[in-house]
């Protein structure tokens, strides 16, 4: 019982440590390739070596935007958490005098909170995400410091409003556009299987089939996405470049340095 509970302990340490380097590498991984299409578009060429050196040099910048664009929305949760817990507590007070009163405190108080929260997180997390994009971007670019390059990414926002709004409506069709082919690819990629599970008799040598399968179509799927994402952090960088105005050639020699 303990080895099987220390075995348990191992896996789940070893997959946090493995979050967190994919995490890592993520975060370096947005900076490089925002360096590495900026040198692309001034010199026609770059190298993965500057690139992610680029990348590395700005992880604890790109790293303090997260932190920035997160506040917000965790402060946000809390009020409507603190709205919430209020407006039962009343219910509740009010239902030892009159149950019909609390009852409706409570209902009402559910449904305004559960509203306005998922409203107010969803228009606040695109407005966030989006300063998180420019932001990245200046501090690569311009070489910001976390708080300097959150606060130009919200003046590129307000300064091109209309242009940003029209790029995230394109990549939002875009999005739906390779929701909808993974959906096809994964019905295409699961017929076979529930064909010959059908067929057969049920069994252990079924794992082997469903594993391939599920392997083939998280490999679809990453690679999918990785196209995706690439193009449209690309064109962020491009954008980004024309709405700010900035045409100074990175040199991601003294960017890495």
């Amino acid at each position: 019982m303990a080895g099987a509970a220390f075995a348990v302990l191992a896996i789940i340490c070893i997959l946090f440590i493995i979050a967190i380097i994919i995490w890592v590498v993520s975060i370096i991984s947005r900076g490089a390739l925002i360096a590495g299409v900026v040198q692309v578009e001034d010199e026609g060429s770059t190298s993965f070596g500057q690139a992610w050196a680029a990348g590395r040099k700005k992880f604890w910048t790109l790293f303090g935007l997260g932190v920035l664009a997160a506040i917000p929305m965790i402060i946000l949760v809390l009020l409507g958490v603190i709205f919430f817990a209020a407006g039962i507590a009343s219910g509740v007070g009010l239902m030892d005098v009159q149950e019909a009163a609390g009852i409706t405190t409570i209902v009402t108080t559910s449904i305004i909170c559960l509203c306005f929260l998922c409203c107010g997180m969803v228009v606040l997390g695109m407005v966030l995400e989006q300063i998180r994009v420019y932001g990245e971007r200046a501090a690569i670019l311009e070489d910001l410091g976390w708080i300097d390059a959150f606060k130009r990414g919200w003046q590129v926002i307000k300064e091109n409003l209309g242009p940003t709004i029209i790029l995230w409506l394109i990549f939002f069709a875009i999005g739906l556009v390779i929701f909808m082919i993974i959906l096809v690819i994964v019905g295409v990629l699961t017929l076979p299987f529930l064909a010959m599970f059908g067929l057969s008799e049920p069994g252990a040598w079924m794992i082997v089939p469903a594993i391939c399968g599920g392997l083939v179509m998280l490999v679809v799927f990453a690679l999918l996405r990785s196209i995706v994402t690439t193009y449209i952090s690309t064109t962020w960088t491009l954008a980004y470049r024309e709405l700010a105005g900035w045409e100074t050639p990175l040199e991601l020699e003294e960017v890495a340095a």
